[in-house]
């Protein structure tokens, strides 16, 4: 009875250890605190071309869309993508969209899963497909 008792609690800290170890190494590095981002938004055939700078707090792109919406006039559709920005809502029958493009390079995730850091440039461009 004691034997099973003892390889429990072992198997508890082990498990709480890991799971540590995981967040520490291998987690989401959110920066807590006050962050200077740049949000750029490109739709050429509309003539817009602007950029922001926005000093925020929020953890998240979407978090900072919509801290920001009554400047740029953010729509989502469903799944957290950006639809439209600035007045202007990507036409389906056009086959348009509005890419997400982080530091120069194309997202691999959405607003919503992509944590904020203090430099980063957000760029939103109207593209066709």
């Amino acid at each position: 009875m004691n034997k099973k008792i003892i390889v429990i609690g072992l198997v508890i800290v082990l498990a709480v250890v890991g799971l540590f170890a995981y967040n520490q190494y291998f987690g989401a590095d959110a920066q807590k605190g006050a962050k200077e981002v740049t949000v750029q938004i490109v739709a050429a055939s509309q003539n817009i071309d602007e950029t922001f700078v926005f000093n925020t707090d929020t953890e998240n792109v979407y978090d900072l869309l919509m801290e920001n919406q009554e400047t740029l006039k953010v729509e989502f559709i469903e799944g957290g993508f950006v639809s439209g920005l600035l007045g202007y809502t990507a036409l389906e029958a056009n086959k348009e969209y509005f890419s997400f493009i982080i530091n120069g390079e194309f997202a691999l995730t959405g607003a919503q899963d992509t944590l904020v850091k203090d430099g980063d440039v957000y760029k939103f461009e109207l593209a066709t497909w």
